[in-house]
């Protein structure tokens, strides 16, 4: 039981298959500072200075399909400028696009969050 939680984490039923059967799809999770943070949608983020090394793990949402999945990806975290680290941080997608990932200990995210979810 406890390999198969495991095995589970950080993956998610999105949609159906033309039979009607679920499809795992793996969370946007990264990992910066000891904390795990989880992607949002959003992308138009103000970006303030860098914070250093983060990643974003490895996930296989389809075990024993003979694909290895995605390996882990190293990234650079970045501060969202009005917002404490703690709570949210950047992540560059692009050149130029950042994606808005909260800490995954946040239950409500603060107004100054709320500003920037609320106009994409």
């Amino acid at each position: 039981m406890a390999t198969l939680l495991a095995l589970s984490v950080g993956c998610t039923a999105t949609s159906t298959d033309g039979g009607g059967r679920a499809q795992a799809s793996c969370a946007y999770i990264i990992e910066y500072d000891s904390r795990r943070y989880l992607g949002r949608g959003e992308t138009d983020v103000p970006v303030g200075r860098s914070l250093g090394s983060a990643t974003r793990p490895a996930c296989d949402d389809t075990p024993g399909d003979g694909d290895d999945g995605e390996d882990p990806a190293l990234m650079t975290a970045f501060a969202v400028r009005g917002v404490d680290p703690a709570v949210a941080v950047a992540v560059a997608e692009d050149p130029g696009a950042y994606r808005l990932a909260v800490a995954d200990s946040v239950e409500e995210l603060p107004p100054e969050l709320r500003k920037l979810t609320d106009r994409s």
